[in-house]
């Protein structure tokens, strides 16, 4: 079985699609991929289906919603259901017979951070593109729960962080135009991510473009005094220091660049 949650809930099974009844079994399933391989309590799945409010009968409703996901499964292939199972005090997605886009993504990117550690920058890059292919728009968009949501947020902060170890391993290779390129159109989006800001910034330097990355340095400072009230962290403020003093190791490639935190 293959379920994707990086963009739409997604289920197949050799083809077939497994069809989600619903708002409440679309959440349910969210919360088991999210747990995969782990028990899910059934007071936790009730908190995930219906917050903070839940009503009188929500266990019999859990328990109907489970049934009826379990029925789905077992037409898509018959004994399917047997992925989904009971398990004091409440329920667990097997993670064997299951690929998940998710999990695929964890384990390129964990890859590429070593690969990054050991200086080897093309296969960092090949790893974390991987990684980023999976990616098909916001992670569970049509699942309406405010504990997935929550989840949704905290998995686009690591798209965020992979999309700039990416960018690392590609300065790394020499791909500096590529670089300048993609994070120049995030940042507007994204203005306080200082790592993000400080690889563009070096992106434009090593292009030649020494003007241009300095603009984009006291653009930052601008929109974080302005909306943050605070200065560009220290590193972000060294590298604008390396340009302005046109420091020969700015033109040598690394791929263990000092990553400034987010502002």
């Amino acid at each position: 079985m293959r379920i994707e949650v990086l963009g739409h809930l997604e289920v197949t099974h050799s083809g077939e699609v497994v069809r989600l009844a619903g708002q409440r079994q679309r959440a349910l399933l969210a919360a088991l991929v999210l747990s995969i391989g782990q028990i899910v309590s059934v007071s936790r799945l009730v908190d995930v289906l219906w917050g903070a409010d839940p009503p009188r009968t929500a266990r019999t409703k859990l328990y109907a919603h489970v049934w009826a996901l379990r029925q789905e499964l077992d037409r898509v292939a018959p004994g399917c259901s047997a992925l989904l199972a009971t398990s004091s005090p409440g329920y667990r997605l097997a993670s064997h017979g299951v690929s998940v886009d998710l999990a695929e993504f964890k384990e390129l990117t964990a890859r590429g951070r070593e690969a990054l550690k050991r200086r080897d920058a093309q296969a960092a890059a090949e790893l974390y593109r991987g990684a980023l292919e999976l990616w098909r728009g916001q992670p569970f968009a049509d699942v309406s729960s405010e504990a997935i949501a929550a989840a949704a947020e905290a998995l686009g902060e690591r798209y965020l962080q992979a999309l700039e170890a990416s960018a690392e391993a590609d300065l790394a290779l020499g791909r500096c135009d590529r670089v300048a390129a993609d994070l120049g159109e995030l940042l507007i989006s994204h203005p306080h991510r200082e790592r993000m800001r400080a690889l563009c910034m070096l992106a434009l330097y090593r292009l030649g473009c020494r003007a241009n990355a300095l603009s984009l340095y006291h653009a930052g400072r601008e929109a974080t005094m302005a909306e943050l009230g605070l200065e560009p962290g220290p590193n972000l403020r060294r590298l604008q220091q390396q340009i302005l003093l046109d420091e020969p190791a700015l033109m040598t490639p690394t791929s263990s660049l000092a990553q400034p935190t987010r502002a």
